[in-house]
């Protein structure tokens, strides 16, 4: 149910209430002054709602002022003009609505975002919204997409948002922002429609192609994003022993980043209190990923396995004498050959990147085509092998289809027993179960998509590292205002991990829990799961 469905509901209950009151009050007053008899305000309500609901008057019957009768009357007309004019004015829409065989073809929003059309990236920026309080409306052009998203709790209409009409009826007139993700030839008819009719408002474009930024930017989009690029710089980035800076700086002292427990390294198979990380290196561990899920914060008995990565924010020179003892003590000094299955715009962009740091890629596509190197179905084994997966060091898989992915990680790891498989889930549901097929590093492009959409909608929200498995975003300090750390406890009532404190543009990163305080305007750096940073703006903004 919108929220604009809502209020109506609650100002029609709230007008009943206080129809049902002030008549119960007025017969209470009038009966012993017409009629020389008391009754009590219980007695009263009664005879209101059998007045209004016409079901009879009990033993107060006949009356015999004309001033009872014409109010008694009065009130059976109203309980007429409640059921044959207020709720089909009221309530009658919305029941059209749920019951209907066809969705909405209008929504009257205001400060909302209007989405065309639906894809299953907008789940993770509709999270984001709905923990923000900012109304949206999705137009559909398939009425049957609309109806199951409708009964599935979101806010849409049935339209072609290519028509100015559709627009006007989506309320583009009092909407915030404009997001277009479907063909190219639509968007730009889309974005010339949105600025046929509102000029001046923020058109935000999802590439499937950044070869085509220069296409939207003509048309009119304001903000361009390109996550399936940027999320195959990211998975080939998790390649081990290739040099490519993975990490995030804070400021010029601080940064983040992820580092994996090699089996071999000094610290694989002790506790965090036994390889004694936080005295040693002075790093703040913010979590670790164990078996695929981010627990945040850690117990210092966590067993350090080769399973483990660990997140950690410090000084850079702390973190890279950290990072060489989690490294393996006996190197394997064999040449980096990385097998890509699946080369799409993520598959290409992590090809780029890696044949950039001369490391030996191949790659494997249905299709033939301009750097495929094998041809076939990666969820064959045959094919696989022809590949030579054998012999790869790092398999990434970027396909179109997370079942089909889940199938070629389960043959790729028992084919392949050593090598690191870095997978990219087009669901956040997904994610899980590829991890549980074997794979070592699994990156979500909804999730991606979502922290970069939202970054650009809210200008309070910054996402520094929207390609990460955590999110590291700057927002306001909102009510932590005027207390420290160590009174708000932020890490244990939401999970999240402040880094950083930004104050008249100067980044505060040595925060003392005890004695730091926060003022009005502060921003804050924070590092958690998108979960956990919902619960962060749910709580303190």
């Amino acid at each position: 149910m919108d929220r604009s469905m809502l209020r109506r509901i609650l100002l029609s209950v709230a007008i009943v209430l206080a129809i049902i009151l002030s008549y119960a009050i007025i017969f209470m007053w009038s009966m012993p002054h017409y009629e020389s008899t008391i009754v009590t305000f219980p007695q009263s309500l009664q005879v209101v709602v059998e007045s209004l609901t016409m079901s009879g008057y009990g033993g107060f019957t006949p009356w015999e002022s004309d001033f009872m009768n014409y109010f008694i009357i009065w009130m059976n007309i109203t309980g007429v003009v409640l059921v044959f004019v207020a709720f089909p004015a009221f309530f009658l829409p919305y029941l059209r609505n749920a019951i209907g065989k066809t969705p909405p073809s209008k929504a009257e929003k205001n400060n909302h975002l209007i989405i065309c059309e639906y894809s299953p990236y907008t789940e993770a920026l509709i999270r984001e919204l709905n923990s923000r309080e900012q109304d949206y409306i999705i137009i559909e052009q398939n009425e049957d997409k609309a109806m199951e998203l409708l009964t599935s709790g979101f806010n849409v209409m049935a339209g072609d948002p290519e028509m100015e009409d559709v627009l006007r009826a989506a309320s583009i007139d009092k909407a915030k922002a404009v997001m277009v993700h479907t063909a190219i030839y639509k968007n730009i008819s889309i974005i010339f429609s949105t600025r046929n009719l509102r000029p001046d408002i923020k058109i935000i474009a999802i590439l499937t192609d950044e070869e085509m930024t220069d296409y939207y930017r003509l048309a009119g989009a304001d903000v361009t994003m390109s996550p399936r690029q940027l999320i195959g710089k990211s998975l080939a980035a998790q390649v081990p022993a290739v040099s490519i800076n993975n990490s995030v700086e804070i400021d010029n002292t601080i940064e983040l980043v992820e580092i994996d427990i090699e089996d071999g390294s000094e610290i694989c198979n002790k506790t965090i209190r036994e390889a004694n990380l936080l005295d040693q290196f002075h790093v703040n561990i913010i979590g670790a990923w164990l078996k695929g899920e981010f627990k945040s914060p850690v117990a210092t008995d966590l067993i350090l396995n080769s399973k483990t990565r660990l997140l950690v924010a410090g000084d850079k020179d702390e973190l890279e004498k950290l990072t060489k003892k989690a490294e393996a003590r006996v190197s394997q000094f064999t040449r980096n050959r990385v097998l890509i299955l699946g080369y799409g715009q993520s598959g290409r962009a992590a090809a780029e990147l890696l044949r950039n740091k001369s490391v030996d890629v191949d790659v494997v596509d249905l299709k033939e085509g301009e750097g495929v190197d094998f041809v076939g179905d990666v969820r064959i084994a045959e094919t696989l092998e022809n590949a030579g997966i054998k012999n790869a060091s790092a398999i990434i898989i970027t396909i179109r289809d997370d079942t089909a992915a889940l199938f070629a990680t389960l043959m790729t790891r028992d084919m392949n027993k050593d090598a690191r498989i870095i997978v990219r889930a087009n669901h956040v549901q997904d994610i899980q179960k590829l991890y549980q097929a074997g794979a070592d590093y699994v990156q979500s492009l909804a999730t991606v998509t979502g922290r970069m959409l939202a970054s650009s909608l809210f200008d309070d929200e910054t996402s520094l590292a929207a390609e990460k498995q955590i999110d590291l975003v700057q927002l306001p300090a909102g009510s932590l205002a005027g207390h420290t750390l160590a009174e708000t406890d932020v890490r244990r009532q939401t999970g999240c991990t402040i880094l950083a404190a930004v104050r008249n543009g100067e980044k505060i990163t040595a925060l003392d829990p005890n004695t730091f305080t926060f003022k009005n305007g502060d921003d804050v750096i924070i590092a958690g799961t998108d979960n956990s940073i919902h619960q962060f703006e749910e709580k303190y903004l």
